[in-house]
């Protein structure tokens, strides 16, 4: 009996061991994976059971760091905004971006144009997407397209909508209405 005893605490013994070292073994396998790669990749966004954002790219690599987790597009990204209707308000295209999920940024890179259906068309080499503020802007150069002025700038600074903006050192042809000198 005691011997029947001893054997059955040992292979309970065992098989804990055995047990706790796969455990251990594919948590440390998780850790090792550090890189997730995906393509033909649509990301939608949405609060509330409503479309925000539809985010599509070739390419995808989601960099799994406990840390400073962050989604790579290495081969561009094109993005669609929708209003609370659930139409299209906007589209962002660019040749590269990055998403730190932490801090809530999003940076697009490399040929960026960024067209509103109500609002115009910008165009710049860099656009920074606060998404805990909504704000969108860039210290990079600036050109925007809309209702018959273009306008160049360098910095730039507006809302998601790309309704209310501001360009800082603007040059080009625009249209004023309602000019009030105050001195």
């Amino acid at each position: 009996m005691f011997k029947k005893t001893i054997f059955t605490i040992l292979t309970i013994n065992i098989l804990s061991c055995s047990s706790k070292t796969a455990i251990e073994d594919e948590t440390i396998a998780k850790e090792r994976v550090r890189i997730e790669t995906g393509n033909d990749v649509e990301i939608i966004y949405s609060d509330s059971a409503r479309v925000k954002a539809r985010v599509t790219a070739p390419t995808l690599q989601y960099f799994t760091d406990k840390g400073n987790p962050k989604q790579e597009f290495t081969n561009g990204v094109k993005a669609f905004f929708y209003d609370l209707e659930e139409q299209q308000q906007s589209v962002l295209v660019g040749k590269y971006a990055i998403r730190a999920e932490q801090k809530g940024l999003t940076v697009v890179r490399d040929s960026v144009v960024w067209e509103s259906t109500l609002e115009g068309r910008l165009e710049t080499s860099e656009l920074i997407w606060d998404e805990r503020t909504n704000i969108i802007s860039t210290e990079k150069p600036v050109t925007i397209r809309q209702k018959g002025q273009i306008i160049h700038g360098i910095g730039f600074k507006t809302d998601e909508k790309l309704q209310k903006w501001r360009i800082n050192v603007p040059t080009g042809q625009m249209k004023v209405d309602n000019i009030t000198k105050s001195f």
